[in-house]
């Protein structure tokens, strides 16, 4: 009795918080291929396949970092634009999510570069890493999406390049309502009196 209680309340708590949603973007974080150096270092000319990230312009190579912390991330030159793509299976309202540092751009558009989802949008950082979220987006399932970076100088601080890290397109989360935790709440409650009575029967 106390193990069925105690998997019933497991399941009104993961009705209740909802799954952990789930990254649609692959190495977003740039830590493959792992440079594994613990001071600045660059790689250069990594193909599509090895980092899941394409040029649609510009370069013909990423230029990746690792700071002194043992953080990978991208660098992209001004003129340059890396995009990665990405397809979803559940339509439905999505966030958006990067750090990023200097200046430049970012939008979001369909597979073949239409229609554009996100429009193209400027980026600027002159005090060091920011983190950028926008969201919901509302994306069908079934279709897939490019999402792109363009290294860009900026008047009027002129960043010579965009730094890219912890790039993330994850599905939203429903929060659940007063009404759903009234509801589980009242559901422990009740399990709880049913497992007294049943102490009580048996002693």
């Amino acid at each position: 009795m106390r193990k069925t209680i105690s998997a019933i309340a497991a399941g009104l708590l993961l009705a209740a918080t909802g799954a952990q949603a789930n990254n649609l973007v692959t190495n977003g974080t740039f830590d493959s291929p792992d440079i594994s150096t613990d001071s600045f270092s660059t790689v250069t000319s990594l193909s599509f396949s090895d980092l899941n990230w394409g040029f649609y312009s510009g370069g013909t190579g990423l230029t990746k970092l690792v700071d002194s912390g043992g953080n990978q991330f991208a660098q992209i030159a001004s003129g340059d634009i890396l995009y990665t793509s990405f397809s979803v299976t559940t339509s439905g309202q999505y966030n958006i999510g990067f750090d990023f540092q200097g200046g430049g751009l970012w939008g979001l558009t369909g597979s073949n570069w239409t229609p554009s989802v996100v429009a193209p949008t400027a980026l600027a950082s002159s005090a060091g890493w920011m983190a950028s979220s926008t969201g919901p987006v509302s994306l069908v399932g079934g279709d897939s999406y490019k999402l792109y970076f363009g290294g860009m100088v900026t008047p009027p601080d002129f960043y010579p390049a965009l730094n890219l890290d912890n790039v993330s397109v994850s599905a939203v989360t429903p929060v659940p309502e007063p009404e759903s935790f009234a509801m589980m709440l009242a559901g422990l409650g009740a399990l709880g009196l049913m497992s007294r009575r049943r102490i009580r029967k048996s002693v």
